[in-house]
Protein backbone atom coordinates (compact mmCIF):
# COMPACT_ATOMS: atom_id res chain seq x y z
CA UNK A 1 0.00 0.00 0.00
CA UNK A 2 1.47 3.29 -1.14
CA UNK A 3 1.14 6.32 1.05
CA UNK A 4 1.18 9.70 -0.62
CA UNK A 5 2.58 12.44 1.55
CA UNK A 6 1.75 16.05 0.75
CA UNK A 7 4.10 18.20 2.79
CA UNK A 8 2.37 21.45 1.89
CA UNK A 9 -0.98 20.21 3.17
CA UNK A 10 0.61 18.79 6.29
CA UNK A 11 2.08 22.20 7.08
CA UNK A 12 -1.11 24.04 6.22
CA UNK A 13 0.47 25.91 3.27
CA UNK A 14 -1.41 26.44 0.04
CA UNK A 15 0.12 25.69 -3.35
CA UNK A 16 0.24 29.41 -4.25
CA UNK A 17 2.04 30.23 -0.99
CA UNK A 18 4.58 27.45 -1.66
CA UNK A 19 5.13 28.72 -5.22
CA UNK A 20 5.50 32.27 -3.95
CA UNK A 21 8.11 31.17 -1.40
CA UNK A 22 10.01 29.27 -4.10
CA UNK A 23 10.04 32.34 -6.37
CA UNK A 24 11.34 34.50 -3.50
CA UNK A 25 14.15 32.03 -2.75
CA UNK A 26 15.15 31.92 -6.42
CA UNK A 27 15.07 35.73 -6.67
CA UNK A 28 17.10 36.18 -3.49
CA UNK A 29 19.82 33.85 -4.80
CA UNK A 30 19.81 34.87 -8.48
CA UNK A 31 19.53 38.66 -8.30
CA UNK A 32 22.94 39.19 -6.63
CA UNK A 33 24.62 36.83 -9.08
CA UNK A 34 23.00 38.46 -12.09
CA UNK A 35 23.74 41.92 -10.67
CA UNK A 36 27.40 41.02 -10.26
CA UNK A 37 27.61 39.67 -13.81
CA UNK A 38 25.89 42.79 -15.15
CA UNK A 39 28.32 45.04 -13.24
CA UNK A 40 31.32 43.16 -14.63
CA UNK A 41 30.07 43.09 -18.22
CA UNK A 42 28.99 46.74 -18.25
CA UNK A 43 32.33 48.03 -16.90
CA UNK A 44 34.69 45.81 -18.91
CA UNK A 45 36.66 47.53 -21.67
CA UNK A 46 38.52 45.84 -24.55
CA UNK A 47 41.96 44.48 -23.61
CA UNK A 48 44.68 45.97 -25.85
CA UNK A 49 47.58 43.80 -24.65
CA UNK A 50 47.44 41.18 -27.40
CA UNK A 51 46.59 43.44 -30.34
CA UNK A 52 49.11 44.26 -33.06
CA UNK A 53 49.17 47.49 -35.05
CA UNK A 54 47.91 47.25 -38.65
CA UNK A 55 48.84 50.77 -39.75
CA UNK A 56 51.33 53.47 -38.93
CA UNK A 57 50.53 56.30 -36.58
CA UNK A 58 50.38 59.75 -38.17
CA UNK A 59 53.22 62.29 -37.92
CA UNK A 60 56.06 59.75 -37.97
CA UNK A 61 55.36 58.25 -34.55
CA UNK A 62 55.84 54.51 -34.04
CA UNK A 63 52.58 52.92 -32.94
CA UNK A 64 53.24 51.06 -29.71
CA UNK A 65 52.55 47.34 -29.60
CA UNK A 66 51.73 46.37 -25.99
CA UNK A 67 52.54 42.72 -26.69
CA UNK A 68 56.06 43.62 -27.84
CA UNK A 69 56.94 45.64 -24.71
CA UNK A 70 58.12 42.75 -22.50
CA UNK A 71 60.18 41.30 -25.35
CA UNK A 72 62.12 44.57 -25.71
CA UNK A 73 61.20 44.97 -29.38
CA UNK A 74 60.35 48.67 -29.05
CA UNK A 75 62.93 51.34 -29.92
CA UNK A 76 63.75 53.61 -27.02
CA UNK A 77 64.54 57.31 -27.31
CA UNK A 78 62.19 57.43 -30.29
CA UNK A 79 58.85 59.17 -30.91
CA UNK A 80 56.04 56.74 -30.10
CA UNK A 81 52.26 56.81 -29.87
CA UNK A 82 50.33 54.53 -27.51
CA UNK A 83 46.66 53.72 -27.09
CA UNK A 84 45.71 52.71 -23.57
CA UNK A 85 43.68 53.32 -20.45
CA UNK A 86 44.38 56.23 -18.09
CA UNK A 87 44.91 55.12 -14.50
CA UNK A 88 46.38 56.70 -11.40
CA UNK A 89 50.07 56.43 -10.72
CA UNK A 90 51.53 55.98 -7.22
CA UNK A 91 49.34 58.64 -5.63
CA UNK A 92 45.54 58.61 -5.37
CA UNK A 93 43.78 60.71 -8.00
CA UNK A 94 40.14 61.61 -8.40
CA UNK A 95 38.04 62.14 -11.50
CA UNK A 96 38.50 65.71 -12.71
CA UNK A 97 41.84 66.34 -10.96
CA UNK A 98 44.28 68.25 -13.15
CA UNK A 99 47.41 66.11 -13.60
CA UNK A 100 50.76 66.27 -15.34
CA UNK A 101 51.42 62.54 -15.13
CA UNK A 102 49.53 59.26 -14.91
CA UNK A 103 49.92 55.60 -15.90
CA UNK A 104 48.79 54.09 -19.19
CA UNK A 105 47.75 50.41 -19.18
CA UNK A 106 46.52 48.06 -21.92
CA UNK A 107 43.63 46.82 -19.77
CA UNK A 108 41.23 48.91 -17.70
CA UNK A 109 40.00 46.12 -15.45
CA UNK A 110 36.38 46.40 -14.31
CA UNK A 111 34.41 47.63 -11.33
CA UNK A 112 35.06 44.44 -9.32
CA UNK A 113 38.54 43.58 -10.55
CA UNK A 114 41.15 46.33 -10.89
CA UNK A 115 43.58 46.44 -13.79
CA UNK A 116 46.74 44.36 -13.42
CA UNK A 117 49.72 46.60 -12.71
CA UNK A 118 52.53 44.60 -14.25
CA UNK A 119 55.63 46.82 -14.55
CA UNK A 120 56.49 45.71 -18.09
CA UNK A 121 52.92 46.44 -19.17
CA UNK A 122 52.74 49.97 -17.72
CA UNK A 123 53.82 53.25 -19.26
CA UNK A 124 54.24 56.36 -17.12
CA UNK A 125 52.96 59.36 -19.07
CA UNK A 126 54.74 62.65 -18.33
CA UNK A 127 53.15 65.61 -20.07
CA UNK A 128 55.05 68.45 -21.72
CA UNK A 129 56.08 71.38 -19.54
CA UNK A 130 53.10 73.56 -18.63
CA UNK A 131 50.47 71.09 -19.89
CA UNK A 132 47.85 69.34 -17.78
CA UNK A 133 44.91 67.08 -18.45
CA UNK A 134 41.85 66.28 -16.37
CA UNK A 135 42.16 62.83 -14.90
CA UNK A 136 39.48 60.42 -16.04
CA UNK A 137 40.09 56.91 -14.67
CA UNK A 138 39.82 54.01 -17.10
CA UNK A 139 39.37 56.36 -20.08
CA UNK A 140 40.76 55.26 -23.42
CA UNK A 141 43.38 57.80 -24.51
CA UNK A 142 46.09 58.34 -27.10
CA UNK A 143 49.45 59.45 -25.73
CA UNK A 144 52.46 60.34 -27.83
CA UNK A 145 55.91 61.47 -26.89
CA UNK A 146 59.47 60.18 -26.54
CA UNK A 147 59.47 56.51 -25.52
CA UNK A 148 62.05 55.59 -22.88
CA UNK A 149 62.83 52.70 -20.59
CA UNK A 150 62.95 53.35 -16.85
CA UNK A 151 65.50 51.78 -14.55
CA UNK A 152 64.33 48.39 -13.33
CA UNK A 153 62.28 48.57 -10.14
CA UNK A 154 63.42 45.90 -7.65
CA UNK A 155 60.03 45.96 -5.91
CA UNK A 156 58.26 45.53 -9.26
CA UNK A 157 55.59 48.19 -8.79
CA UNK A 158 56.79 51.11 -10.95
CA UNK A 159 56.34 51.23 -14.75
CA UNK A 160 59.36 50.06 -16.73
CA UNK A 161 58.58 52.51 -19.56
CA UNK A 162 57.56 56.12 -19.93
CA UNK A 163 56.57 58.64 -22.56
CA UNK A 164 58.27 61.97 -21.91
CA UNK A 165 57.21 65.35 -23.28
CA UNK A 166 53.88 63.67 -23.97
CA UNK A 167 50.65 64.96 -25.39
CA UNK A 168 47.38 63.22 -24.66
CA UNK A 169 43.91 63.21 -26.18
CA UNK A 170 40.79 61.16 -25.61
CA UNK A 171 40.42 58.18 -27.95
CA UNK A 172 37.36 56.50 -29.36
CA UNK A 173 36.73 52.74 -29.20
CA UNK A 174 36.59 52.77 -33.01
CA UNK A 175 40.32 53.64 -32.96
CA UNK A 176 41.00 50.11 -31.73
CA UNK A 177 39.63 48.53 -34.92
CA UNK A 178 41.11 51.30 -37.08
CA UNK A 179 44.71 50.80 -35.87
CA UNK A 180 44.88 47.25 -34.42
CA UNK A 181 43.84 43.67 -35.07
Amino acid sequence: MAVRVNAAKDLGVSRSEANSALIRVIAITCVPVLGTLLAIVSTTEPDLSSLTPIRRAPDGYALLNWFALPQGRISTEAPAQALGYMLENDRPLHTGDWVRDFVLLPDAGNILHPAHRIPDQMIAIRLREGEQIQFSPRSLVWAWGIFRESPADPAGVQPLYHLDEARVKKADKSDIARYFR
